[in-house]
């Protein structure tokens, strides 16, 4: 069986960090290692992960595009998970992953996102719409990978250029890997997240994405506004 790396970004995450590793260690059957990369925290969050078993790498200039690069880098497994400091890996996520690389020419996997700390809307809204806009969007060769959830071979990930962007690293990378093999959806593959990403309003969360996704499929470049990269930099 490949071996399998979880890489883990985290800035100033010592809230969550420990309920997010401790999901992954609990998964059956367990990664091979789990590395947290600490992107220039000035709180708790290298300590906590250590404590958890983690391998620790530190990369000091924010942009959570450099933290999955450099954990996809670090990794000694063939196959690299990538997930969120904020999230939590549900039962079966590991098995999931593992099966989507047993089917030959496979490169990346991904699985849907529920929320919990969420009003019960955008609750509902993950859970049952969510993995609808990932199944229609499959449909369309638009794949799109969250940087909360997927996993992807780790030398087809290098040899086209990794994390290569300070937005929508995730889903570049899977259009990328279009071109090297297969990206699998599958649903078994969850994870929840905190709702913190809706504090700035539902309407400017799901409305900026929307909107970039649309502009991604008529090939014209992305707008995300100057205050996307402060919010993933604090």
């Amino acid at each position: 069986m490949p071996r399998l790396s979880v890489v883990v970004p985290a800035r100033n995450e010592e809230a969550y960090i420990g309920a997010a590793l401790a999901s992954i260690l609990s998964q059956d059957p367990p990664p091979d290692e789990v590395i947290v990369v600490d992107n220039g925290s000035s709180d708790a969050t290298a300590s906590i992960a250590a404590a958890h078993g983690a391998r620790v790498i530190r990369v000091e200039e924010p942009g959570v595009h450099r933290a999955r690069q450099a954990g996809l880098q670090a990794a000694r497994g063939a196959i690299v998970a990538q997930t969120d400091a904020d999230s939590r890996a549900l039962p079966g996520w590991t098995a999931a992953i593992l099966a989507a690389f047993e089917e030959p020419g496979v490169v990346a996997s991904y699985g849907p996102i529920e929320l919990f700390e969420a009003p019960l809307l955008d609750r509902m809204l993950a859970r049952y719409g969510f993995p609808l806009f990932l199944k229609l969007t499959h449909a369309m060769g638009h794949p799109n990978l969250s940087g909360a959830n997927h996993a992807v071979l780790k030398e087809a990930a290098l040899a086209v250029g990794g994390y290569d962007r300070p937005f929508a690293e995730d889903v570049h990378l899977g259009l990328k890997l279009k071109t090297r093999g297969k990206i699998r959806y599958r649903p078994d593959q969850r994870v929840t997240t905190s709702g913190r990403r809706l504090r700035g309003g539902r309407l400017k969360l799901y409305g900026i994405h929307a909107k970039n996704l649309w502009r991604r499929m008529r090939g014209l470049p992305e707008d995300y506004g100057e205050d996307y990269f402060a919010e993933r930099n604090r």
